[in-house]
């Protein structure tokens, strides 16, 4: 399985759709286009506010590639999902703790209606505005799709969260760049959104909600998970 990478310095916000964009799909609130550049193998998602007032969204999307004449299939699922953790630790994105200060790339704590949570990036789109974010990992483009969901602001909250360490080594091995990570587990603040559905989940993570009493309680636990998991890796 494939995964995209985004890089978060090229997002950009402009009044309008970009010309000679390729429609992918709509609803009477949203829209979104995307421009593809197969040099670089590089999608720029162009998503669209169509009304006045600002949404916070989502984009679920995936593709498929054919390289050296193999397929390979990238799963729907939410921009952001892969790699959050090296986004946040190398802070290039920060989780929400504002809904009055979203930068462009923000990572947030998604919950759907089965009460499961994951991570990944929401964006704000100004009244009648287009965001537009880059993301690499495309090239030999066959097909692609995707689409927008809206968000819910549930509230602000701390929470732990255990991640797979695979994703920094898949990372570090399809951009050739090593990076800063966060413990595993770590302690992020960040508010909580209500989300229609995930997608596939490409970077399996454990998220707990704690309450603020119990922060410290937390943090002495997660020292002792330290030890325990540095003795194993001595062990095996």
């Amino acid at each position: 399985m494939r995964k995209t990478y985004a890089y978060l310095k090229e997002i950009r916000v402009d009044n309008s759709v970009p010309q000679n964009s390729q429609f992918l799909w709509e609803n009477e609130k949203l829209a979104l286009y995307y421009n593809y550049d197969p040099k670089e193998g590089k999608v720029e998602w162009i998503m669209q506010n169509k009304t006045n007032t600002p949404k916070l969204v989502s984009l679920l999307r995936g593709a498929e590639l054919n390289i050296d004449n193999q397929t390979f299939k990238i799963p729907e699922y939410l921009f952001g999902n892969a790699f959050a953790e090296i986004y946040f630790a190398n802070d290039l994105s920060n989780f929400i703790t504002s809904l009055n200060n979203i930068p462009l790339y923000s990572l947030a704590i998604l919950k759907n209606k089965n009460g499961n949570r994951t991570i990944a990036f929401v964006f704000k789109i100004p009244p009648n505005s287009v965001v537009i974010a880059p993301e690499y990992g495309f090239k030999g483009l066959q097909s692609i799709y995707g689409k927008l969901l809206e968000v819910t602001p549930i509230n602000q909250n701390l929470y732990t969260v255990v991640y797979d360490f695979t994703e920094i080594i898949e990372y570090e091995t399809q951009t050739g760049i090593y990076v800063y990570y966060p413990p595993d587990p770590y302690i992020i603040q960040s508010y909580e959104f209500q989300i229609d559905e995930f997608g596939t989940i490409v970077t399996p993570r454990l998220i707990l909600e704690i309450p603020e009493s119990d922060v410290n309680a937390v943090k002495s636990l997660i020292s002792d998970i330290r030890k325990i998991i540095d003795k194993l890796k001595r062990i095996f």
